[in-house]
């Protein structure tokens, strides 16, 4: 079947070199700006330093720095992978009774606007510095977003479809999986999306408080014997860490021939 063409000039569009190529363009035009900036203002070190000292700093201290590294995008993994599973199974348990849903929103809603560095201290104190305390404090982190926008999406179905479905006798299980599950896919990759950068931030919150190993800790450490510039480059990797995660799932989300992954299922797995 021939493609319709605004799909194709869509993909067409998505392939664009310019896609990739101008985010770089705009990154040199930071960098030589900064650059230049800081030099001709003499801008002190500690305010911040200049692009070509962080990152000769970041490459001379990157075997300190790399165990802690590890340590943080290894926490962000685990929290994040056992946080997607947990955000959708929740979703899916509230969206089948209309109380729970009235009753756990405001909940769930509140755990996602709290910043989880105020309950961090709180959470050292019960359960103590294991560092499974910061997968816990990823997984608090990342679930609710998941859960809020998955929700958002089980419980927006046309009721005709449901209808549909209980009329040429589908069980509640089958009507879940074909017609609520696959219309709120795309709602469940927003909360993905979304989960996979609040992971990031809960996981270096806790490095924060928690101590002794992460990117958060080497910051603090660094930042106390005056090495300002390996600072700015924890900050730095930490970025990095949360553009390639997030890159990686949407990426995922796609099709093999460019197309969202929620659309592509839908169009296969219907009744």
């Amino acid at each position: 079947m021939a493609q319709s063409k605004p799909m194709m000039k869509k993909r067409k569009k998505e392939r664009d070199p310019k896609r990739i190529i101008a985010p770089l363009v705009v990154l040199v035009i930071l960098y030589v700006g900064l650059e230049i900036f800081l030099r001709v203002f003499q801008v002190p070190a500690y305010v911040l330093p200049t692009p070509t000292n962080i990152i000769i700093g970041t490459v001379s201290s990157f075997s300190i720095i790399l165990p802690d590294l590890l340590f943080t995008l290894k926490i962000i993994c685990i929290g994040f992978c056992i946080a997607i599973p947990a955000g959708i199974l929740l979703a899916a348990l509230f969206s089948q009774f209309n109380i729970l849903v009235k009753a756990m929103q405001p909940v769930v809603i509140w755990l996602v606007i709290t910043p989880m560095i105020t309950l961090i201290p709180l959470m050292t104190l019960w359960l103590g510095t294991d560092p499974n305390l910061r997968v816990i404090i990823v997984i608090i982190q990342a679930t609710p977003i998941i859960c809020l926008n998955t929700l958002n999406g089980f419980t927006r179905v046309e009721q005709e479809k449901l209808e549909l479905a209980r009329s040429v006798g589908a069980t509640k299980l089958q009507t879940f999986v074909s017609i609520i599950f696959m219309n709120a896919l795309p709602q469940v990759f927003t909360g993905i999306k979304l989960g996979c950068i609040f992971s990031t931030i809960g996981a270096v919150s806790a490095d924060f408080v928690s101590r002794g190993m992460g990117l958060g800790d080497r910051i603090i450490k660094f930042t106390k014997y005056s090495n300002f510039e390996e600072s700015y480059g924890c900050i730095i990797l930490i970025a990095i860490i949360g553009i390639t995660l997030y890159t990686i799932v949407v990426c995922s989300g796609r099709s093999k021939g460019g197309e969202p992954l929620c659309r592509h299922l839908r169009s296969n797995l219907t009744m």
